[in-house]
């Protein structure tokens, strides 16, 4: 699964897809509440959003990665 959105960096936009490697809802086992859980990755390029310095010395592939937990209120 994959969310598509736009992502901004020291005020440069791009459009950029997470890929969803784990989604789940389930009952919190501590609180009793519904909950969800995901983790997400995408892969950006720093000089795509001004953030190359260094660039080839420096990689400029860069990998963000998201942990999410949601409760019901």
């Amino acid at each position: 699964m994959a969310v598509e959105g736009k992502l901004t960096i020291k005020g440069i936009t791009r459009p950029v897809t997470l890929t969803l490697s784990s989604f789940q809802t389930m009952p919190h086992p501590i609180l009793k509440k519904d909950a969800l859980g995901a983790n997400a990755s995408a892969r950006i390029k720093r000089s795509e959003f001004n953030a190359g310095k260094y660039v080839p010395n420096v990689g400029d592939d860069v990998t963000l990665s998201i942990a999410v937990e949601a409760l019901k209120q």
